[in-house]
């Protein structure tokens, strides 16, 4: 009647921490819900959240919902791939809840190759931001030198930004 889709009984089933809001969800082919709250998504069969500040990124085309989380090389974390039967917003409120989590970010070049990108990400609840340091793909992390040159750039967005 106001445009409000009726909650089906597995996205009210899917358990929440004291104080977490659901914002949208949206259901698989396979009937299982996937949830986004203020604080996270969380993914049929899991019982952990993927906290926004985790997710290095999503995409959306229709059908298929792709969430890639934060690792130390860009592209290499964790995938979730979902294919919605029924979207709802939760695509767009995934979309948002993303990019408001990145405060800050910058690309930085390495020398002598390669390059990290440092990334300041606001955590609900927390008035610090949380640090990442998320390198290139062709770019070694073990490498000392890199390493280093990396650290010194965190270290400096820390001091600078906070």
């Amino acid at each position: 009647m106001f445009g409000r889709r009726r909650l089906p009984e597995s996205v009210r089933g899917v358990v929440l921490q004291p104080g977490e809001r659901r914002a949208s969800w949206g259901v698989t082919s396979a009937g299982d819900p996937v949830v986004a709250t203020d604080l996270g998504l969380r993914f049929p069969g899991s019982q952990d959240r993927l906290d926004w500040t985790d997710v290095e990124k999503a995409t959306w085309k229709r059908p298929l919902l792709e969430v890639v989380e934060v690792a130390e090389v860009s592209g290499t974390g964790r995938r979730w791939h979902v294919e919605l039967a029924e979207e709802g917003d939760l695509p767009d409120v995934v979309r948002s809840h993303v990019s408001a989590s990145v405060a800050w970010t910058s690309h930085v070049p390495l020398s002598p190759s390669g390059g990290v990108r440092v990334v300041g990400r606001r955590r609900a609840g927390a008035e610090l931001l949380d640090w990442q340091l998320v390198y290139d793909a062709d770019t070694d992390p073990g490498n000392p030198v890199l390493r280093e040159q990396a650290h010194a750039v965190l270290a400096d967005a820390r001091r600078t930004i906070g």
